[in-house]
């Protein structure tokens, strides 16, 4: 996750956690890529972010999950089923929340 996606990130899991259709049923998580669990975990204290951030020292995980991109969103549902994933920055906050709630019902 990078400096500048942080406060929308937040934004996006606040929206999230407050919708009762949504909060039971998705979970958010990032990958640190290239940082330890200390640099993961100074960022998600600087940036106040209430979700789970995976550190990724080596990119092992990236790699595996295929993101070209940094960064890269994780929406998954309870059980573990990736629900989607974005690539880059959320510049339209307003058309990923409506994405979002397009898949889910589908789900």
């Amino acid at each position: 996750m990078c400096q500048k996606n942080a406060p929308v990130v937040s934004r996006l899991h606040k929206l999230i956690q407050e919708d009762p259709t949504l909060a039971d049923d998705i979970k958010m998580l990032t990958i640190s890529v290239a940082d330890d669990k200390v640099r993961a975990d100074d960022f998600k204290a600087k940036f106040k972010l209430p979700f789970p951030i995976f550190p990724d020292e080596k990119g092992e995980t990236y790699f595996a999950l295929k993101q070209p991109v940094i960064p890269s969103l994780l929406l998954t549902t309870t059980g573990g089923r990736v629900l989607m994933n974005h690539n880059g920055l959320i510049e339209d906050f307003d058309g990923m929340v409506k994405k979002i709630r397009e898949i889910h019902k589908k789900q």
